[in-house]
């Protein structure tokens, strides 16, 4: 007789951009569509136990609720799992909570939000158990137990209900490198040529990290309370290999906080990439510090043809506030050691920092015009939930907006900005002024239109562009300084 095996439809949920993140509204919505990847990750995990999987992106496919249900029908399946991030807690546990009544399974939640309020997210009602970490223990023994009828109360990052309702958080190792157990994530469950990056110029497109957490503690950062995992030479270049040779990607983004964490090996995967000689270009995110000729002149050799640097604000004090400094003499000379290598810079920029004033934030505006930037990216300052910033915040005010956020509380549109004069609907404005004055220049557009190399990049960016030019707020009202 035929046993009957678990089957698992693994929901990335469709959310919509919320007021209080720190980017504009046009800029989280045309920036890209960017694989689920700690979704791919548990999907792999669930697969490699012995369950059978799907996973549906909804938020990149563009999919109605009726849309998932139809092609889940013929799925047909036993559990239901999604992640879950703070700023999207509510939009992904109704869509998944929906999901749950139409087919009547429980449904299992991980991703970073388990991580940082377990017993807050097992509050909500729609959702049945959580798995916090990175799910290599948890998920599979979780699995097994829903199988086989058994309770999964109290086994290792699994947080689930006992019989009297109290919620109970399973043993969780954080000093375990999770890069030693998981496997590889499940791209050949996804369509890669549906993903891009408003700045990528290849298809098929994805994304990869080859560490986790960041040994740096800038105060904005969530990452900064993580800690730092590095997942060894060999496996990073076999999951490239993977990509490149298995699911035919041409382009990848690395997003580890910071690629450049361990010179030497980073080197090693720059003469590892070179000696392959593969169809394939790359960008990363890296430190302006740990950047040097010989790095930048490898990387461009292996493929790297974009990096993004956090620059943040030229103002000496707030950069210090934010335990991050980054003097103006580094910041130019390393930008010009990219352009030497035939590296696009993109430069990541915040206005409303603590202390920001209306002087201070046309300071950090005409900064980033007179840098050698091919683009630019401006954020609101937010207290980030996990964030040094945050737990400012909250003894600050008494409050922890995030924590109420989950529970379904009412939270201000915007969370309070830490000691700037700047009101919300005045950053806002200075970071509408930025986009414009760095993209509507005419020395730029003509820069961008020399660079393009298909018409669908022409059209993405053309798209964002036009849209740029129209304010999309989220607040009622619109005050210039």
């Amino acid at each position: 007789m035929e046993v009957a095996i678990l089957k698992v439809a693994f929901i990335y949920a469709p959310v919509a951009h919320k007021s209080f993140e720190e980017n504009l509204k046009v800029v989280d919505e045309d920036f890209g569509r960017m694989p689920p990847l700690s979704l791919l990750y548990a999907a792999a995990i669930a697969e490699r136990a012995g369950y059978k999987v799907c996973v549906i992106d909804a938020n990149a496919m563009r999919f109605s609720l009726d849309d998932v249900v139809k092609r889940l029908s013929d799925f047909s399946p036993n559990v239901i799992a999604g992640t879950l991030s703070t700023y999207m807690f509510r939009d992904t546990t109704a869509f998944l909570g929906e999901l749950k009544k139409r087919f009547g399974v429980p449904v299992i939640v991980g991703g970073i939000n388990v991580r940082l309020y377990p017993e807050e997210t097992m509050v909500c009602p729609d959702l049945d158990y959580g798995v916090a970490h990175f799910a290599t223990k948890g998920l599979p023994a979780l699995l097994s137990a829903i199988e086989r009828g058994l309770s999964p109360v109290g086994l290792p990052e699994v947080v689930a209900r006992d019989e009297h309702g109290n919620i109970v958080i399973g043993e969780v190792d954080h000093n375990e490198n999770p890069f030693e157990y998981l496997p590889f994530p499940a791209r050949h469950l996804l369509d890669n040529h549906a993903y891009f990056s408003l700045i990528s110029q290849r298809r098929p497109f994805t994304i990869m990290v080859t560490t986790t957490g960041c040994r740096y503690k800038c105060h904005f950062c969530s990452i900064a309370s993580l800690p730092l995992f590095v997942n060894d030479l060999p496996r990073v270049l076999e999951e490239i290999r993977i990509c490149v040779e298995q699911h035919g990607i041409r382009e990848i983004d690395f997003f580890d906080a910071n690629f450049v964490t361990d010179r030497d090996r980073t080197m090693a995967i720059c003469r590892a990439l070179s000696k392959a000689k593969y169809d394939l270009e790359w960008s990363c995110r890296a430190r302006l510090d740990g950047l040097d000729r010989e790095l930048l002149q490898a990387m461009s050799q292996a493929g790297c043809r974009q990096i993004y640097v956090g620059i943040e604000t030229p103002d000496p004090k707030a950069q210090r506030q934010m335990n991050k400094v980054v003097p103006h003499k580094m910041v130019t000379e390393r930008l010009f050691w990219m352009h030497e290598h035939h590296i696009r810079p993109l430069g990541f920029f915040m206005l409303g920092v603590p202390g920001e004033t209306h002087r201070s934030c046309l300071r950090t505006i005409r900064y980033a015009l007179s840098l050698p930037l091919d683009y630019a990216q401006f954020s609101r300052t937010i207290a980030k939930p996990g964030s040094y910033l945050d737990k400012e915040l909250i003894r600050a005010t008494g409050k922890d907006y995030w924590r109420d956020w989950i529970l379904g509380r009412d939270v201000p549109a915007r969370l309070p900005n830490l000691e700037s004069e700047l009101d919300d609907d005045q950053i806002e404005f200075y970071t509408h002024l930025a986009y414009y004055l760095f993209y509507y220049r005419p020395s730029y557009i003509l820069k961008a239109l020399r660079r393009v190399r298909s018409m669908d990049e022409l059209l993405r960016g053309a798209r964002t562009a036009l849209r740029m030019l129209v304010p999309h707020s989220d607040t009622p009202r619109k005050k210039a300084p």
